[in-house]
């Protein structure tokens, strides 16, 4: 949990100490001792909404990662109340559903919540992948795992999860309703050596969201190789396990609190 300290800039600290009325020294001083309570920190109500001050883009004001990190812990407030959330249903269509508990299991724990922070911000501020490939192309990136060196197996399968969630959870109108075509189902495929039936599935037009269907599946498929590769950390295999509720938790917080952002995401995902 002290990686959440590592993340935040110098600005966000004097931001953070000027909202809750602390020297950015002694906030910094404070979270190293109490790793625990930056949780407490960004689940406030008045951090909330100062950061998402209308008088200002957040961008202008703290980082990607601190603004990410009070979005992504205002959404787990809300799951917690919540006796339902709008899924999607079709591009610009969204209807109530009442299964919230995996969101709500999803948020408890803070490895999770850390997870989305920093995979939002690697979007925002995109991270270098070890391959010559479109960094926000499925197929591209995937044409690559079997020609990289080991250690590099493990980031690429990892860019590819993420790439994969981010995709499925802040874009569901652009994939949600479009299946895969069969050749690039194949190829994505056989990159974690899914069955033929499983291919073929991939591609299944008469599912209601085939385009999330497909990335559920692939996502959870890479950060497991991800793992299995070695290198990745434990809270991979975490959200692995509970793929379909971290992007249904990004569909939530895309939908309340993203859009309204307008962030200039450098992607055609």
């Amino acid at each position: 949990m002290a990686s959440y300290l590592d993340n935040l800039s110098e600005r966000d600290l004097a931001t953070l100490g000027a909202i809750v009325g602390s020297d950015p020294v002694e906030l910094a001083e404070d979270l190293r001792r109490r790793p625990w309570s930056v949780h407490d920190l960004l689940s406030r109500q008045d951090v909330f909404e100062a950061v998402l001050d209308r008088s200002a883009h957040p961008a202008d004001v703290v980082s990607p990662f601190l603004l990410f990190a009070v979005l992504v812990h205002h959404v787990a407030a809300e799951l917690r109340d919540a006796t339902y959330v709008n899924d999607w249903s079709g591009p610009k269509s969204r209807l109530p559903v009442f299964d919230v508990e995996p969101l709500r299991e999803f948020v408890e724990d803070a490895g999770r919540t850390s997870f989305l922070a920093r995979l939002l911000s690697s979007f925002a501020v995109p991270d270098p992948v070890p391959v010559p490939a479109d960094p926000f192309d499925l197929t591209s990136l995937a044409s690559w795992v079997d020609h990289v060196m080991p250690r590099d197996r493990s980031v690429l399968f990892k860019r590819l999860g993420d790439l994969a969630l981010f995709s499925a959870g802040v874009f569901p109108d652009r994939t949600g309703s479009k299946p895969l075509m069969p050749v690039d189902a194949e190829r994505l495929g056989r990159t974690v050596r899914m069955s033929s039936e499983e291919v073929l599935a991939l591609s299944d037009s008469a599912r209601i969201a085939p385009g999330l269907d497909a990335l559920d599946a692939l996502g959870a498929r890479w950060y497991t190789a991800s793992v299995a590769e070695g290198g990745a950390p434990p809270v991979v295999a975490d959200v692995a396990a509970r793929f379909r509720a971290a992007r249904r938790v990004l569909n939530h917080l895309a939908d309340t609190h993203l859009y309204r952002l307008q962030p200039n995401w450098n992607t055609a995902a």
